[in-house]
């Protein structure tokens, strides 16, 4: 009696690989989908959330460029992927000087494919030991306090409102040697 070897894969086996890889390519694609339909329902509060789950090394962050009405992802310097814009119009980014003044920031820009600079009206970090930017932006007539540290922003109505919760006054030494730490 011969022995047959079997060499190759019935159709049974082949539709169940496929089934599975389809199943996980499913759910992939719709948490990449939904991080970005939260950002486009929280609007700039789920930034950091957007974030999340980025695999990277020095940094992973949000760049918007074209007074804010593109957005890129870029993973440890390296842009990745275009996403929908959170901003309706341009933002203001506020954050406290050296000398503990409240001055609206302007952002380094970055270059396009044919090495022309693009203005930054926006830009948002996470790195490795999960701190993050930290500013005060206006935007619609309020304002969002970005905390260091992963913390959700604080929205407030006035920027006066604002400085006070973000106001880092208490910890600059005001004479040599002074430190309120």
């Amino acid at each position: 009696m011969k022995t047959v070897s079997k060499s190759s894969f019935t159709l049974f086996e082949l539709l169940i690989v496929i089934l599975i890889i389809s199943i996980i390519y499913a759910i992939f694609v719709q948490r990449l989908s939904s991080k970005e339909q939260l950002l486009k329902s929280k609007g700039i509060e789920a930034i950091g959330e957007l974030l999340e789950g980025y695999d990277f090394n020095k940094s992973v962050s949000l760049r918007c460029t074209d007074k804010c009405k593109k957005c890129y992802i870029f993973v440890d310097g390296n842009k990745t992927k275009e996403i929908d814009s959170p901003f309706t119009s341009e933002p203001k980014v506020y954050d406290f000087d050296i000398h503990g003044i409240l001055s609206q920031l302007k952002f380094t820009p970055i270059f396009d494919e044919n090495n022309n600079p693009q203005e930054i009206c926006f830009a948002y970090f996470r790195y490795p030991n999960k701190s993050t930017s930290s500013y005060i932006v206006e935007y619609q007539d309020e304002f969002y306090i970005f905390y260091p540290l992963l913390h959700p922003p604080l929205k407030v109505t006035t920027i006066q409102e604002a400085q006070d919760h973000f106001d880092p006054s208490p910890w600059i030494p005001t004479e040599s040697g002074e430190y309120n730490f």
